[in-house]
């Protein structure tokens, strides 16, 4: 094999040079593109929280979602609970009591409709709320028996003697700027704001002491949980980077003269997270629980590229090259090192956007940008601070590890045996390479049986099936667990019928055999719509039009059972379907059972199921879904870029084999037997361990052909000079972004700490692959083949 072509190598030197030389043209030009990006960023890039986040925009079950939300349609689709407990439930003073929060919310103006038992003691009793408890008793029978809609909807706000529900429903809402917190960073949400109005209005009323209320409901919980969000990940990220800074600093303390001078390529690799948010900015991403674990991959990644880059003009310096020169010959031969690295794993990241998952894709294509960011800059501003920040503290002669040929002593078929010079970091790795190349075979045979086992149980890992096993436990949590185990339904799913004839007696009596079919259905304990209110209202469905529509206008003004305005929606009529509390693969069985009866009984119009269950399953299902793409494309990718650059398809293989499909299987076996499930998440950890895994590993292979090829060593020669001399750089920049993610470990939010986790491992056999798979396979191939050999 012939080195890579000259041309790329020659402008890169030309690079070198003229940022060594042009320093202040080099600051002057990045701070400026800082600044820019600073602003930027700080105009346009927000946090966004909401569980909408996570379908796209322009699918299928996001329109179904937003038409049964939107303010001019039914303006329905969230449901905030207000439970109220006590022993003197049907009292005339209790049921007041509830009649005044009912009226309290209703009076806020900021919900469509607010369903209470104190609806159904008056609907029972002629409007009025009756003075004794036995005729509130027979204010609800009354009710009751007006048909099995009206028993569920009893049920569903009067579950048991002691428990009575508020139900208060809204599609979308003005939020109030005031409602913005850090600066305008994190706006208000619909959720937030909604719950503080209930919590106020609840405030407001006099409740008596025999009365617990407790408000509640999916909006509230994930109000509170993703309030608890972002001070969390403000808290852990200042924690991973001091890890990071510690890590950095006790690696490479040994290698430095003057150890204050780990802040260049820290700082270098800063200013290219400015530029990664600059670049959010311009093309409109945000921060999300996804995006927020953007900054620990491109500090660690940033980080890797300027210690390479820094380790190698130390040695070059050592070697006896002025700071001009050093900087020149260490962007020639490292710089092609970072291209390639870059390139692999920029397309190990970017495979992340055929997911189904918005952010994760916006995760892939921001960490690329964020990568690409870091090898320019290392390309440029670390050199030029290198050399700026240089008082010639080097010797002459070269200080770090004699020439293959030179050592002291050399084994029959591996590396040098004598270590004595080296800081005990490198002895160790040197007693590493040596075990390497006395028994590659052994090792390789390990390979084997990483990968075989990590695809034997890559499968089995287990998915998270419930939104809200992502959530910490936190009271609000508590409280919502408690509303699923009391209430009847605390689940609503919506069927959308839209047609050209919605409003007449023949659609109307079709619809009216869905609700009764799908009424049998297990999950569901009642059907509401239009169709039922007429239903009960007239005993049946009217054979003429003006029957049929008068009865719904006027059941549009009831505060028991609100339908909506049929001018509002004059096409299409919603059926509201009760559902109890399942979860996981129980609601896409529903989904798939209430889709498969609305074909039948309302073939000749346009039907859609949706719901907060409906989109919470989708994201779910999105994230396994696109799992398997992601990998095989990333490393497919990866392997044909490779073959191209190296001009070698063993070599590619070599390391997409060794390092990136043996980290992420035994990624694979370690989340199966620590129980780290699938995520919208972990699912990205196949392509972060292939970029990051492929970085370690082309720097340690290129090291290793150098050695072969500008040296003339042997090959158990040159790999021991390559783990050498790149294992500082190397593992110091693995164990960075090992320990930064490592932080997110503690988080409370399971989806952050399993992925903190997940990386973890990542970044941990990634540096196991690279130093040990990789440097095995490759003496086999070396001694075995003709892959390294110069033509």
């Amino acid at each position: 094999m012939s080195d890579p072509s000259q041309p790329l190598r020659d402008g890169l030197e030309r690079l070198g040079r003229f940022s060594a030389t042009n320093r202040r043209t080099v600051f002057s030009a990045v701070a400026v593109v800082a600044l820019l990006s600073l602003v930027v960023a700080g105009a346009s890039v927000q946090m966004s929280l909401g569980m909408e986040l996570y379908i796209d925009d322009d699918s299928q079950t996001n329109q179904n979602w937003q038409e049964v939300k939107a303010d001019d349609s039914f303006d329905v689709g969230n449901n905030v609970f207000v439970m109220v407990e006590t022993n003197h439930l049907y009292s005339p003073e209790t049921i007041r009591t509830i009649d005044r929060l009912d009226q309290s919310y209703a009076d806020s103006e900021k919900f469509s409709s607010v369903t209470s038992l104190a609806d159904v003691v008056r609907r029972g009793n002629g409007g009025t709320i009756p003075n004794t408890k036995t005729g509130v008793r027979r204010s609800i029978d009354r009710v009751e028996s007006m048909g099995t809609s009206a028993e569920a909807l009893v049920n569903n706000v009067n579950p048991d003697d002691e428990t009575a529900l508020l139900v208060a429903t809204y599609g979308e809402a003005d939020v109030p700027d005031a409602n913005d917190q850090y600066f305008g960073f994190l706006p208000g949400t619909a959720a937030g704001f909604l719950t503080d109005t209930v919590n106020d209005k609840t405030d407001d009323v006099q409740i008596p002491p025999h009365v617990d209320v407790t408000v509640t409901g999916a909006p509230v919980f994930e109000n509170a949980a993703f309030g608890l969000m972002l001070p969390e990940m403000i808290q852990l990220f200042a924690v991973a980077f001091a890890i990071i800074f510690t890590v950095v600093f006790l690696v490479m303390r040994g290698r430095l003269r003057h150890t204050w001078k780990v802040f260049l390529p820290v700082g270098t690799a800063l200013v290219a997270l400015v530029y990664m948010l600059g670049m959010m900015g311009v093309v409109g991403f945000n921060f999300n629980a996804i995006m927020l674990g953007v900054l620990p991959i491109a500090l660690g990644l940033g980080i890797d590229f300027s210690l390479q880059l820094q380790t190698r003009y130390i040695e070059e310096r050592e070697a006896g090259r002025q700071p001009v020169e050093a900087a020149a010959a260490a962007a020639r031969v490292t710089g092609n090192t970072l291209l390639l690295a870059m390139a692999t794993t920029s397309i190990g990241l970017g495979a992340l956007l055929v997911s189904a998952v918005p952010p994760t894709r916006q995760l892939g294509a921001t960490a690329a940008f964020g990568v690409i960011a870091a090898t320019g800059l290392s390309l440029t501003l670390l050199i030029a601070l290198l050399v700026h920040f240089d008082t010639d503290e080097y010797p002459a002669e070269r200080q770090a590890t004699d020439p293959p040929s030179d050592r002291a002593s050399t084994a029959t078929d591996g590396g040098s045996q004598s270590t004595a010079e080296q800081p005990l970091f490198e002895r160790v790795v040197g007693y590493l390479a040596d075990g390497i190349a006395a028994s590659p075979v052994l090792v390789v045979l390990l390979l084997v049986a990483s990968i075989g086992g990590g695809a034997t149980v890559y499968h089995d890992v287990s998915t998270t099936q419930e939104m809200l096993d992502y959530w910490p436990d936190i009271e609000e949590r508590d409280d919502l667990t408690s509303l699923e185990e009391t209430a009847e339904s605390p689940n609503v799913m919506y069927l959308v019928v839209e047609g050209q004839d919605t409003y007449s007696p023949t659609t109307f009596k079709r619809a009216a055999e869905f609700e009764s079919a799908i009424e049998d259905h297990e999950d569901v304990n009642a059907a509401m719509s239009p169709v039922t209110a007429v239903e009960m209202t007239h005993g049946g469905i009217p054979r003429d039009r003006e029957t049929l529509e008068t009865i719904v206008d006027r059941q549009a003004e009831s505060e028991l059972m609100p339908i909506g305005s049929r001018a509002a929606t004059p096409n299409r009529v919603l059926i509201q379907l009760f559902v109890a509390d399942i979860e996981g693969k129980e609601v896409r069985h529903l989904i798939d059972d209430t889709e498969a009866i609305a074909d039948r009984h309302l073939s000749t119009e346009r039907t859609a199921v949706t719901g907060k269950p409906v989109v919470n399953r989708n994201v779910i299902e999105n994230v396994t879904s696109g799992r398997d793409p992601m990998t095989v494309l990333s490393f497919g990718m990866a392997t044909l870029f490779l073959m191209m650059a190296l001009r070698s398809a063993r070599e590619a293989v070599l390391l997409i084999v060794s390092v990136a499909v043996s980290a992420v299987m035994l990624i694979s076996m370690a989340m199966y037997g620590l129980g780290i499930p699938w995520n919208p998440l972990t699912v990205a950890t196949g392509s972060i361990a292939l970029g990051a895994g492929i970085t370690y590993g082309i720097h340690v292979h290129q090291r290793f052909k150098e050695e072969l090829y500008v040296h003339d060593s042997t090959p158990a020669e040159a790999m021991w000079e390559a783990m050498v001399q790149k294992s500082r750089p190397v593992v110091g920049s693995g164990a960075t972004t090992l320990f930064g993610f490592g932080a997110l470990g503690i988080s409370q939010f399971p989806v952050l700490a399993n992925f903190g986790i997940a990386v973890a491992l990542a970044m941990t056999f990634a540096l196991v692959t690279a130093f040990v798979f990789l440097p095995a396979t490759a003496l086999l191939l070396a001694r075995w083949t003709n892959t390294y050999k110069a033509v």
